[in-house]
C-alpha cells in the first residue's frame, strides 16, 4: 500500500487528441498538464494525437506514428457500438484492426497504456524515487451522450492498460468541464441560482449540459435538464475540408498526391485555418474577404484550381462553407439545451465553450449573435479544461448533488399468474414453488428524467430461490428503455444493458429461509437487495444481505 502523497491523475482520452493532467491532494490550485510527448521535439502542447500503429512488431503511438504509413485514428468513435460513425479515419481504422486481429477496445489499451506510462515518467522525474511511495488516483473522461456499455468498454480498456480497479472512476466530459470553468471565471460572473450551459465541442463529440448552479463556493450543482449530445466535432470540419481538397483536384487526381503532402496541407488547416477563422463586421477587412494558402508542397501548379507554386489559394466563402453545416448542428444541440431551461422555468445566464471545437473563433462568434441576453464565454485553456476539470472533480469529489437520467433502468421479473390479468397462454408452471407464473415483466426503479444522486443509492428488491445443493450464485439483467414511457413488459422497446454477477457462497445457509414444496423437495428462498449507485458517467452495484454489504457486484455488459 502506499504510504505516500495521493495523486489526482486525469485522463482525457479523445477522438483525435488526449491529455494528461495532475496534482497532489491537498495543492488544488496547481493542476499540471502534460505537454512534452515522445516524437514531439522541441514542441510542446497539452494534447497529443490519439494514433496508434502497429508495424516492425512495435506499437507507436502519438507523434510517433508520423513514420507509419497505416495509422489507427479515431479508435474512440468505435467503442460505442450504438454510434454509426461516418468519420472516414475510424472507418479505415475499423478495417486495419479487423486485418491485425485486433479489438478496438485492445487498441485504446494499448494507446492508453503507452499515454499512462509516459505520465509516469514524467511524475517519476518530477519526484524522483519518492514517487514510487505515491498513490494514484485516476479520473477517466468519457463522452456523456455514450451508451453505458460504451463508457465500460473505456473503463475495460484502462483496466488492460494497468490501472487497478480500485484507483478509478470515470467522469462525463462536460461535468469534468463545467467543474473547470466555474473554479476558474470571475466570482461575479455566475452567482447562486444561475443556470449555465456547458458545450463540450471536441474532435469526435459534441456534449452538452446545463447545470443549475445551487452554491459557488463551495461549488454544488444540480443538472438542469437532460444532457444531449452527437457525434459532430471538429473532425466533421476536416472531412468536408478533404472533401472540398477532393473536388477541386479530381477524385483520382488527389489520390495520386503523396500521403506526406496532405499532411501538410492538414497540419495548416488544424493549425492554422480552423481555429483562428471567424467573421469580424467591425473590422475592415473580412475573413470572407481574404484567401487562405493551403500548402501542397511538390505538386504540380494548377492556375485553374488557384494552385501555385506549392500553395492552394482558397477564398473565404469556401472556407465558410466548410464550417457552416457543423456550427449549425452544435448551434441545433445547444438552443435544445437553452429551450429546455427555459421550458423548466428558468434562464440560462451563461454559455461555457470548451474542448478543440470548443476553441474556434467562428463558433464562438455565431453563438454569441444567437444568444445577445446570454454571456458565451470562452474559459482559458479550453482545450485542455476536461482533463483539468477531471483532477479538479478527484481533488474536490462530487459537486453534482443532481444529475437527470437520460433513461428507464429496471430488471424484469416473474410475477404469479392472475386469471383476472394475464392470458392463459402467459401462465408458466413453476416445479419448484407449484405454481403459475408470468415471465418478462418489467420493474423500472429509475425513470427518464428523474433526478438521480450518488448521496441516494436506488435499492432493488430480489428474492431468489435455490435447491439447497446447488451454487448460490447467478445473474440478473438490468434493462434500459430511451422512449418517453416506459412499457411494463419487456418488448422491443427495451434493451438489456448488463448483466449484474451475484455470487452468495459466502453468507451462511443458516440465514436463509429454507421451505419445502408438497414434494419434500427443500428449496431456499433468499431476499437480497441490489444497491444502484449512478455516478457521473457509471453505475456501481452493490449486494446487500440482511443489512450487511457483500462488496461490489461484477457486471457483464
Amino acid at each position: 500500500m502506499s504510504s505516500g502523497p495521493q495523486i489526482v491523475v486525469g485522463i482525457d482520452f479523445g477522438t483525435t487528441y488526449s491529455g494528461f493532467a495532475w496534482s497532489l491532494t491537498g495543492v488544488h490550485d496547481e493542476i499540471e498538464v502534460v505537454a512534452e510527448w515522445p516524437g514531439g521535439g522541441n514542441r510542446t502542447t497539452p494534447k497529443v494525437p490519439t494514433t496508434v500503429c502497429y508495424e516492425g512488431g512495435k506499437i507507436r503511438w502519438g507523434h510517433e506514428t508520423r513514420s507509419c504509413n497505416k495509422v489507427i485514428s479515431g479508435a474512440k468513435l468505435l467503442l460505442d457500438e450504438s454510434q454509426n460513425t461516418s468519420y472516414a479515419p475510424s472507418i479505415e481504422s475499423r478495417k486495419l484492426l479487423i486485418q491485425n486481429r485486433i479489438s478496438p477496445s485492445d487498441a485504446v489499451a494499448d494507446y492508453l497504456e503507452r499515454l499512462i506510462c509516459h505520465g509516469k515518467e514524467i511524475l517519476h522525474r518530477r519526484f524522483g524515487d519518492a514517487f514510487n511511495s505515491m498513490g494514484i488516483q485516476y479520473m477517466l473522461t468519457v463522452p456523456a451522450v455514450w451508451s453505458d456499455k460504451a463508457k465500460n468498454a473505456t473503463l475495460l480498456a484502462g483496466l488492460s492498460a494497468g490501472i487497478s480497479a480500485s484507483d478509478v472512476s470515470l467522469i462525463s466530459e462536460p461535468e469534468a468541464a463545467a467543474l473547470y470553468c466555474l473554479n476558474t471565471i470571475h466570482t461575479n460572473t455566475v452567482q447562486n441560482g444561475d443556470v449555465v450551459v456547458v458545450c463540450d465541442a471536441g474532435g469526435g463529440t459534441v456534449d452538452l449540459i446545463s447545470y443549475c448552479v445551487k452554491a459557488v463556493s463551495p461549488l454544488c450543482l444540480e443538472e438542469a435538464t437532460q444532457g444531449t449530445g452527437a457525434i459532430c466535432g471538429s473532425v466533421m470540419l476536416d472531412e468536408r475540408f478533404e472533401k472540398m481538397l477532393q473536388k477541386l483536384f479530381g477524385g483520382s487526381t488527389y489520390d495520386l498526391i503523396p500521403s506526406r503532402t496532405k499532411d501538410a496541407a492538414m497540419t495548416y488547416w488544424n493549425e492554422t485555418v480552423k481555429p483562428n477563422f471567424w467573421l469580424d463586421e467591425d473590422e475592415d477587412e473580412s475573413f470572407l474577404d481574404m484567401d487562405f494558402y493551403i500548402p501542397f508542397p511538390g505538386v504540380d501548379g494548377n492556375l485553374s484550381i488557384g494552385l501555385e507554386n506549392g500553395f492552394l489559394a482558397v477564398d473565404g466563402p469556401a472556407i465558410k462553407d466548410i464550417f457552416d453545416p457543423v456550427v449549425r448542428e452544435v448551434h441545433t444541440l445547444v438552443k435544445s439545451q437553452v429551450d429546455h431551461v427555459t421550458h423548466a422555468g428558468k434562464k440560462v445566464k451563461a454559455i461555457f465553450l470548451v474542448g478543440g471545437f470548443g476553441a474556434s473563433a467562428y463558433l464562438f462568434q455565431e453563438l454569441r449573435a444567437a444568444y445577445p441576453g446570454v454571456s458565451v464565454m470562452q474559459p482559458p485553456n479550453a482545450w485542455s479544461a476536461v482533463v483539468r476539470g477531471a483532477v479538479q472533480r478527484g481533488l474536490d469529489g462530487n459537486r453534482v448533488g443532481k444529475r437527470i437520467a437520460r433513461c428507464h433502468y429496471g430488471t424484469d421479473y416473474r410475477c404469479d399468474y392472475d386469471p383476472c390479468r394475464h392470458d392463459p397462454s402467459e401462465a408458466v408452471w413453476d416445479d419448484l414453488q407449484e405454481k403459475y407464473k408470468v415471465d418478462d415483466q418489467m420493474k423500472w426503479y429509475i425513470k427518464k428524467g428523474d433526478p438521480i444522486s450518488e448521496d441516494k443509492p436506488i435499492r432493488l428488491p430480489f428474492y431468489l430461490t435455490f435447491h439447497t445443493d446447488s451454487k448460490l450464485e447467478g445473474r440478473t439483467p438490468l434493462f434500459v428503455c430511451h422512449i418517453d414511457t416506459a412499457p411494463g413488459t419487456l418488448t422491443d422497446d427495451t434493451f438489456k444493458l448488463c448483466s449484474m454477477e451475484y455470487d452468495l457462497e459466502s453468507i451462511p445457509t443458516s440465514l436463509f429461509t429454507m421451505k419445502w414444496n408438497s414434494k419434500g423437495v427443500a428449496y431456499y428462498k433468499i431476499d437480497i437487495i441490489i444497491k444502484m449507485t449512478p455516478t457521473s458517467a457509471s453505475i456501481l452495484f452493490e449486494l446487500e444481505f440482511n443489512g450487511a454489504s457483500y462488496g461490489l457486484m461484477r457486471t457483464k455488459y
